[in-house]
């Protein structure tokens, strides 16, 4: 499929497709769905709004389909797809946001990108957690239709790098009603840190440099994630890796990537809920007092 500014879908043709169910066979038909609503509904906007598309398909997507007419194994395969994206979109809207914001949006580069991206979000959803959809299902069902846009996939989230985040910045994952409060969340976080002597400005804007060095230093940036996580900062628990490469969006050290990631594993971060002779709940108390008005 590939759209252009000039040409609306035919609406016989999505009708026929739909009632089908030939849109909702893998990710990437239904990639081929959303887009040509946007698609349609963008060549006759007088704005460009995708948050509120997205607000709509989003709601749409809720509502199960329940016509008689569609036999029910393909009806089955409508509503496991449209759960899916459902989820995909109040959980991390952000990648189909990127996408409809591109100028080649309708392109096959454009979709591959998106797909894998969906596959590396999937891949960094914490395990043993309870989703509205089967998570493990849906990444086997991703390898079976669509390993061939994979760049591997069995890839562990290991591989995850600043260019391939689940989330575009480290503030998305914090807790807010907002972007903009999640935004002012992470200012107050900067601004409180660097008024305690823990960071400086950098030679990169957005980029700020730890300060603190030492054997220490790693255990002070995890105890400040463990703090803000049991504070009830943080919106999206993640693995180590993302956490780690989220960190690095903002955060310049010269901790070794193997140490910064393993401060977030699970088993390290349990060890800073300790008792106050333990080397660490030193650690605890002081970012404990230094986010108390966060």
């Amino acid at each position: 499929m590939n759209l252009h500014s000039n040409l609306q879908y035919p609406l016989l043709k999505y009708l026929s497709e739909e009632l089908t169910g030939s849109f909702y066979a893998n990710e990437l038909t239904f990639l081929n769905r959303l887009l040509i609503l946007y698609h349609n509904r963008y060549i006759f906007s007088i704005g460009d709004d995708h948050c509120r598309f997205l607000e709509e398909l989003t709601e749409d997507l809720k509502q199960p389909v329940k016509l008689w007419t569609i036999p029910t194994y393909k009806r089955e395969q409508i509503n496991l797809m449209r759960a899916r994206f459902s989820y995909l979109l109040s959980d991390n809207h952000f990648i189909i946001e990127k996408l409809i914001s591109r100028p080649d949006y309708s392109s096959f580069e454009a979709k591959k990108q998106t797909i894998v991206e969906i596959y590396q979000w999937l891949d960094s959803l914490p395990h043993g957690q309870n989703y509205p959809v089967n998570v493990v299902l849906w990444k086997k069902d991703m390898e079976a239709n669509l390993g061939h846009l994979l760049e591997s996939p069995a890839r562990s989230s290991k591989n995850i790098t600043p260019k391939k985040l689940p989330f575009p910045h480290f503030y998305h994952i914090l807790e807010g009603k907002d972007e903009e409060a999640k935004k002012a969340k992470f200012q107050k976080l900067i601004r409180i840190l660097s008024e305690q002597q823990w960071l400086s400005e950098s030679e990169r804007a957005g980029v700020y440099q730890f300060r603190k060095s030492g054997s220490g230093s790693r255990l002070l940036l995890g105890a400040l994630y463990f703090c803000l996580n049991r504070q009830g900062h943080i919106a999206k628990e993640l693995n180590a890796p993302p956490v780690a490469a989220l960190f690095n969006t903002w955060l310049k050290h010269d901790i070794s990537p193997e140490s910064f990631e393993k401060i977030f594993q699970t088993e390290q971060q349990d060890t800073f809920l300790c008792s106050p002779g333990h080397t660490r709940y030193k650690y605890v108390q002081d970012c404990n007092l230094l986010i108390r008005d966060l």
